[in-house]
């Protein structure tokens, strides 16, 4: 069964291991990550694992990260082709169009916004532009989902985005709503046909998996994602985790590889 990880983060060899424990730290992860989040490392793990491809982004915490960080995701795209590389943006970021056609001539087709990190809302009217801009040029958001200490990423933010801007693809990280998986919250969000989510950092966070089977339900089964949330997680592990949620095996497939292969129609897969 082929597999696309579409959530995994990877930092540059000197950042690494501390961008990776201050994920972990700021998220209440239960127990120190195993792996540090460099390209080399996830390589590997694609070998080890079995998987087929992985996106790959980092978020920009201010703005002048953002054309260091999408060039670093390029080249290590260029150097790994499962790699499918996914950019990054910031509201204070100004010169956006003109990173935004960079991207999209060196094949970057989605950015990923974390706005707790990043310091901003995802519904912030600085960003407007720009998601009219990924509009127009038929680029995709992901987004995490969820805020544990601000107000900044839940489903009432996306919405408003989602709503706005309805040819905008949006991703929903984390079942559309990290740490707090009330099912009459996302509701809405499943309702919009231009979202989409994934399911990484949910079913290990959580004893009440009856409560993320019910979100899986209200979703378009097409679309639903596989993601481990990689360097956080175990790239191996969540994979077999993944196979056994006892999810119909067209549907596993589908949520493995197929859903996100169909969704990222900019190369075949």
């Amino acid at each position: 069964m082929r597999v696309i990880d579409m959530h995994t983060h990877i930092f540059p060899r000197q950042v690494a291991r501390k961008a990776t424990a201050a994920v972990a730290d700021y998220f209440g992860r239960p127990e120190p990550p195993r792996y540090d989040g460099t390209a080399e490392e996830l390589s590997n793990l694609l070998t080890r694992t079995g998987i087929d491809y992985a996106l790959v982004f980092s978020a920009a915490t201010t703005p002048h990260q953002v054309e260091a960080i999408d060039r670093y995701i390029w080249s290590e795209a260029v150097k790994e082709p499962r790699f499918l590389p996914c950019g990054t943006l910031h509201a204070g970021y100004e010169d956006y169009r003109a990173e935004l056609a960079w991207m999209r001539s060196h094949g970057i087709h989605g950015i990923k916004l974390h706005p707790e990190f990043q310091r901003f809302a995802l519904d912030d009217g600085r960003l407007f532009p720009m998601f009219e801009e990924m509009e127009r040029e038929d680029m995709f958001l992901i987004a995490h989902m969820g805020s544990p200490k601000a107000d900044v990423s839940g489903p009432v933010h996306m919405l408003r985005v989602a709503g706005t801007f309805p040819r905008l693809r949006c991703i929903c990280a984390h079942l559309g709503n990290w740490g707090d998986w009330d099912i009459e919250k996302i509701r809405p969000l499943t309702r919009l046909p231009n979202v989409y989510t994934d399911i990484s950092s949910t079913f290990n966070y959580t004893a009440d998996h009856a409560a993320l089977y019910a979100i899986i339900r209200e979703y378009d089964p097409t679309h639903i994602f596989y993601g481990s949330d990689y360097p956080i997680w175990r790239p191996e592990k969540e994979l077999r985790r993944a196979r056994e949620l006892y999810l119909p095996e067209e549907l596993l497939e589908d949520v493995l590889f197929n859903n996100f292969a169909r969704f990222y129609h900019y190369r075949a897969l």
